[in-house]
């Protein structure tokens, strides 16, 4: 009864109330006032080489060529072997958690210095594990912790002349 009387009130109050056509928006248009109000750029460069031409002539200051800019950076890119980017490769710390011997394997690129050291949660140096020359190819390196350590979790960073990875162990 009421929703049957409520169909039959609602047309009579107008179409006011209820507006079917969603198409109409409405639109208010603000003004800034300030004197000193900031004015923005809106344009932003949608490809890599108009940003890298203005970036350029910003940091130069000088008339520079767009296509100058592009070959310099891609010989950058082109220049960087593999040796450069990561020498030291497909690190491993096994069996963790650790009770009592740590195996640790990497893979160096290149003959470098390396040092492996084993640091607390706070990245204070606990225990220095290895530091000398190491040839390149695949190193597999064995330490017997000898309880020297507590129970807890630690990290071991190795560092090369370029280059650290850390990874993190646990010692039961």
């Amino acid at each position: 009864m009421f929703v049957t009387s409520f169909v039959t009130i609602l047309p009579a109050m107008g179409s006011n109330i209820i507006s079917s056509d969603t198409t109409k928006k409405s639109s208010v248009k603000l003004t800034d006032s300030r004197p000193n109000r900031p004015i923005f750029n809106n344009v932003i460069p949608n490809d890599f080489e108009s940003f890298m031409f203005k970036m350029a002539s910003i940091k130069s200051s000088l008339p520079v060529n767009k296509n100058d800019i592009l070959k310099s950076v891609r010989n950058n890119f082109s220049n960087t072997s593999a040796e450069q980017l990561k020498p030291i490769d497909n690190v491993k710390i096994y069996p963790n958690p650790v009770s009592d011997q740590i195996n640790l394997s990497y893979t160096l690129k290149k003959e470098t210095n390396v040092n492996i050291k084993i640091l607390d949660v706070l990245g204070n140096e606990v225990l220095l594990l290895l530091s000398k020359k190491v040839g390149a190819g695949e190193q597999i390196n064995t330490f017997y912790l000898d309880s020297k350590l507590n129970s807890g979790f630690y990290f071991i960073r190795l560092t090369t002349d370029s280059d650290s990875i850390i990874k993190r162990i646990s010692v039961l």
